[in-house]
């Protein structure tokens, strides 16, 4: 049995909040402030192409993986001399598949806050989107957005962000800025739905195992961190350059927006003979803290940048039996809950992650990007779930043509760990200053059990258009 445990039912702190937003655009934008949007329409489509290597039990059985149409919409207002500011950022989206989307359309805020600028001290309040960091796509100091992994990583990072709601204040002098965000309500990673072709295995395994047992097993989802005093969460940064480097420094306290699982067992005989729950998965959102920096400097045609984080201990599954997620090969529950009672399900442990790349740029002509990405969990045992190592090697190669309006790429990812990898070669072709159209492919290798070997039957083809405004 899987139920939801949403709490945010329009809570006293979340209202206040969202009555501060809407007054901080008030006082943020003067009345004579030209407001000016901006934005695009677009359409995907995406065909599954490799359909041997689809298992024969595929939930989905169309060639179709997904057909999306968006509307983009930026908002900015701000008065003569740029002390005040208004920023929205909105879109509406629409999936015919409707798998993740309720009747196939999805609005979303994606950021709408306000602020107040002077040379050296400046204040933001309401939803944002943040950037921070020097590396490339995936940077270990970047951790105030969480993500959405509803298609995994195969949409772009910046619309993978979604904006969490702030206050902010800098101050700066000089090259040096300082930083400080507050975030008073908790806002999780959007995660595929369970009929999904994109979810995860570690994901889908608790969820089987709910669905094999569920009159004797719950997993209760949602228990999302409480808008209260004790959960706000924090981040700070330092930036600034001395000669050619470029610097930064970030501390970050908050809450993992990916959850783990809490697994308790009841020892109550009479549950197990009244046909109720014995065993309950609670989904959880644990915080921890995080310490790192960044550096990037440029020599030439060549730009160098280097990332870092380490972060405290947090908890990390153990791997489970899958085998408790097959009905036909159950054992009985007299046996199963004494395995399940001794069992340590989790442990925690601190981790640390690092990125390093280059960059080289001839004109508009030739540029490539060469990056290593590297995560490794501390004191690592072989029981738990996630491997102790995942090292990433990505490379992306652009040409452009015929002034600038031609652009062919490729972009792609290789786990020297594990040997799964991923590949989106693509072409791009303005046809006006407004409208362009792109086709590729994003594939997929590896293992079933690596970070992209296991969507190796969801390769897939696309077409994507779109007019800019």
């Amino acid at each position: 049995m899987i139920t939801s445990l949403e709490y945010r039912r329009r809570s006293p702190a979340a209202i206040a909040f969202a009555l501060v937003i809407c007054a901080s655009f008030v006082v943020a934008t003067p009345a004579f402030a030209e407001p000016t949007v901006s934005g695009s329409v677009w359409q995907q489509a995406r065909l599954r192409i490799l359909e041997s290597k689809r298992p024969d039990d595929a939930s989905d059985a169309s060639d179709f993986t997904l057909m999306m149409t968006g509307i983009d919409l930026v908002g900015r207002a701000a008065n003569d001399d740029g002390t005040g500011r208004l920023f929205v950022n909105a879109d509406l989206r629409f999936d015919p598949t409707s798998i993740e989307f309720d009747n196939g359309l999805e609005s979303r805020l994606r950021e709408a806050y306000g602020g107040w600028y002077t040379p050296h001290f400046s204040m933001e309040i309401g939803k944002k989107i943040f950037a921070w960091g020097k590396a490339d796509e995936f940077n270990p100091t970047d951790l105030i957005n969480p993500e959405d992994y509803r298609w995994f990583i195969t949409f772009d990072k910046p619309q993978r962000k979604i904006g969490v709601p702030m206050a902010s204040a800098t101050l700066s002098y000089d090259a040096w800025s300082l930083q400080g965000v507050a975030i008073p309500i908790f806002t999780p990673a959007l995660l595929p739905d369970p009929a999904s072709d994109w979810l995860p295995w570690q994901l889908a395994l608790q969820y089987d195992i709910a669905a094999a047992m569920p009159d004797l097993v719950t997993l209760q989802r949602g228990n999302f961190p409480e808008p209260k005093a004790d959960n706000v969460q924090g981040a700070a940064r330092l930036a600034g350059s001395v000669g050619r480097f470029d610097l930064e420094a970030v501390a970050f306290d908050g809450f993992d927006p990916l959850p783990t699982y809490d697994v308790r067992l009841s020892i109550d005989p009479e549950l197990y003979l009244a046909g109720e729950s014995v065993l309950v998965m609670r989904e959880e959102f644990q915080r921890y803290q995080a310490y790192g920096g960044s550096a990037a400097f440029t020599i030439d045609k060549f730009a160098f940048r280097t990332e870092a984080a380490y972060s405290t201990p947090r908890w990390w599954m153990h791997e489970l039996d899958p085998a408790l997620a097959d009905p036909s090969d159950l054992p009985p529950m007299n046996v199963v809950a004494p395995i399940i009672l001794d069992a340590e399900w989790r442990s925690r442990k601190p981790s640390w992650s690092g990125a390093a790349g280059v960059d080289w740029r001839s004109g508009t002509e030739l540029y490539i990007n060469l990056q290593y990405t590297h995560t490794q969990i501390l004191d690592h045992d072989d029981a738990l779930l996630d491997p102790k190592n995942e090292g990433m090697l990505t490379l992306k190669v652009q040409t452009r043509w015929r002034d600038d309006d031609l652009e062919i790429s490729a972009d792609g990812a290789y786990n020297v760990w594990h040997n799964d990898r991923m590949m989106k070669p693509y072409v791009r072709y303005k046809f006006t200053a407004d409208f362009s159209g792109e086709v590729g492919a994003q594939l997929f290798a590896g293992e079933h059990d690596t970070r992209f070997g296991e969507f190796d039957h969801n390769d897939y083809g696309y077409t994507t258009f779109r007019y800019t405004f």
